[in-house]
């Protein structure tokens, strides 16, 4: 068990104790409590590695660009949390150090029709694969998940209406920042719309399985070494 869900856990055995709820109110407080810390953590790290390379602002929309559209397009899942979350630092990191270096050269028409072609690209893929949900936790009723693609779609076209208004602003301002949050938006969506596709989950399963892989041998390391 992980430090995250013995916290979890805890709080859930302490609300069953002096909130008097019932296992089943319990579990559901445990469930809750796991997923935030889950994702204060992913959060915290993704700002830490973000500050250290110099990419706070873009690794952090990136990031909470791509977690508003996984929350009802799903995604391919990594095997354990703290896979999840390493995964997810590097792929933001990555994000923000090619949007801060390279991807900000590139003027505002061809970012305009690149972003088109990524919401576009995303409506497509969402209308025909999401939600994807995970084998542990599969959703099975059929009205779910037409309301699960409602929302993703419906989230897609928010991103598409902020994209266009930062477009109007950078045309009447011309501000760098401008073209940076529609990168920062635009690549979050693309990424989020990769994890659903049979190409992305193939992928990023074998990274995970890479990851595991190492995380493994460095324990075994670790416990051979104190003996």
């Amino acid at each position: 068990m992980s430090l995250t869900e013995k916290i979890a856990t805890k709080i859930g055995n302490n609300a069953k104790i002096f909130l008097n709820v019932n296992e089943e109110q319990e579990q559901i407080i445990i469930y809750g409590a796991i997923n935030l810390f889950q994702m204060l953590f992913a959060i915290l790290w993704v700002i830490i590695v973000g500050l250290i390379f110099g990419v706070f602002y873009e690794a952090l929309i990136f990031s909470i660009t791509a977690s508003i559209l996984r929350k009802y397009s799903g995604g391919v899942h990594a095997s354990s949390p703290s896979r999840c979350i390493i995964i997810g630092t590097f792929s933001a990191a990555l994000a923000g150090i090619l949007i801060n270096n390279i991807f900000y050269t590139i003027n505002s028409i061809t970012v305009a029709v690149i972003s088109g072609a990524i919401i576009i690209f995303a409506f497509i893929t969402v209308l025909k694969n999401a939600p994807v949900d995970s084998i542990k936790k599969p959703i099975t009723d059929i009205e779910t998940r037409k309301q699960f693609k409602r929302k993703s779609t419906f989230v897609i076209f928010i991103f598409l209406f902020i994209i266009t208004i930062l477009l109007i602003f950078n045309e009447k301002f011309s501000k760098l920042y401008y073209i940076k949050l529609i990168e920062s938006i635009g690549v979050g969506v693309l990424w989020q719309t990769i994890t659903l596709t049979k190409n992305g989950i193939n992928f990023l399963n074998k990274v995970d399985f890479f990851l595991k892989y190492i995380i493994e041998g460095m324990e075994t390391s670790v416990t051979t070494k104190a003996r």
